[in-house]
């Protein structure tokens, strides 16, 4: 046995150097005393069609809501995930208002009649452009003549604006000023560039990894049913698809440098608002919650929640719950309520806390695997033979899958304090 295995590393190796075959190590067709790696990904099979099938027929598959029904990070945002530190860039819009307060009694913003040198603080002066036109307690109106960085300043044309009236700003506290747009001089210079710069964002992609495994009797003795190890290695999908999609709700962002191993961060790391239900969940409290996401600049396409909290929304529309086919999944129904003027998606999801729920913005979530390997390959959900190291036999198959999330400018409104 020994000699006709050299025999053979023999022949490979002649045939390799005289036709100058490049044979990586890790390829899997490096033989020698009868090891056979299993690095060639291209030997996977992809399990995207299981997967499929699973989402639409296994009924514990339907309560993983955020991996049936959010986007994929190419479908959302156009692009790809080609490196395991995903990262993109948010944009940033210019302020809207900003915060004055009076610096003392019978001076400046509490008077009706300074003009010159009023005070604003340094990170919102920075915020204001010449000819912008605020919006001031008791609907007064003024447009601001000159700005002094440095002196932490503002001058006005004037105190009431047109048809305003001026009014007098309490200087023991702090007042918020509408910018409500920009007026300039005819034939006036130019303004100075506003540039806002785009904020780095990133996400960690996540290995998830099980090995399916039987003896060769138990794989027998059970083909009256089918392949026993193509039903574990399901078994095994399904687990990881499960734990994808509690990693998208609840995962921590991080990169263990000395062990490398990284995780992604999920929803509750990413998003930024948040309302505070603090007890019972009401239709005011709902309405609450929707403004407050509506008033951060995002679309509320979705609310996922615990079966305990989306059978609460239902019962507080009665009546108004409609049914409707998914977009994105075709023949799943689901069920949506109208907000103001919205449709919003309910979904039932086992992985959201009971004390919270989600309202999301399609547009600006997603997730999705690493794509595009060394060898071109998908991180998709794919299953690799696994062969014993003595005798060449299929001994396993790995399941596996690398995936992260994408949350953009927020990407969402977490609704907590429900009890």
């Amino acid at each position: 046995m020994f000699i006709l295995r050299f025999v053979c590393f023999a022949f490979a190796f002649i045939i390799t150097k005289l036709f100058d075959i490049n044979v990586p190590a890790e390829s899997g067709m490096l033989f020698f005393m009868g090891d056979i790696t299993t690095g060639d990904r291209r030997e996977r099979e992809d399990l995207s069609s299981v997967i499929d099938i699973l989402k639409l027929k296994d009924d514990d598959m339907k309560y993983l809501s955020f991996v049936n029904f959010l986007p994929s990070i190419a479908k959302a945002f156009g692009k790809k995930v080609t490196a395991q530190k995903h990262e993109w860039l948010d944009d940033e819009a210019r302020a809207e208002s900003i915060s004055v307060q009076a610096s003392g009694d019978g001076a400046d913003w509490d008077t009706t009649n300074d003009i010159t040198a009023l005070p604003v603080a340094t990170a919102e002066v920075t915020k204001l452009r010449v000819g912008d036109v605020l919006l001031l307690d008791q609907d007064e109106v003024v447009v601001v003549k000159a700005i002094s960085v440095s002196g932490q300043t503002i001058d006005l044309y004037a105190r009431g604006h047109g048809s305003t009236t001026a009014a007098v700003l309490a200087h023991d506290s702090a007042h918020t000023c509408y910018i409500i747009g920009n007026a300039q001089a005819e034939n006036a210079d130019p303004l100075d560039p506003d540039f806002t710069s785009q904020t780095e964002r990133y996400n960690y992609c996540q290995i998830f990894e099980d090995v399916a495994q039987i003896t060769g009797t138990v794989r027998r003795s059970k083909m009256a049913n089918g392949d026993e190890l193509d039903f574990q290695v399901v078994k095994k999908l399904k687990e990881m698809l499960k734990s994808l999609n509690y990693a998208l709700v609840e995962g921590i962002r991080n990169l263990d440098a000395t062990n490398k191993v990284a995780t992604l961060g999920g929803l509750r790391e990413f998003i930024s608002n948040t309302s505070n239900v603090a007890g019972a969940l009401t239709v005011a409290k709902l309405y609450t919650a929707v403004i407050s996401h509506v008033d951060a600049g995002l679309y509320p396409t979705a609310i996922h929640g615990s079966p305990t909290t989306i059978g609460d929304i239902e019962q507080l529309y009665q009546g108004a719950v409609r049914t409707k086919v998914a977009d994105k999944k075709g023949g799943t129904e689901i069920n949506t309520v109208v907000i103001l003027g919205y449709e919003i998606e309910l979904h039932v999801d086992k992985h959201v806390r009971s004390t919270e729920a989600l309202i999301l913005d399609y547009n600006r979530i997603g997730y999705g695997p690493l794509d595009g390997g060394v060898k071109g390959e998908s991180g998709t959900f794919s299953v690799y033979n696994i062969y014993d190291k003595d005798n060449g036999k299929q001994k396993a198959k790995q399941v596996l899958g690398e995936y992260t999330m994408r949350v953009s400018n927020g990407g969402g409104t977490r609704m907590y304090g429900i009890s």
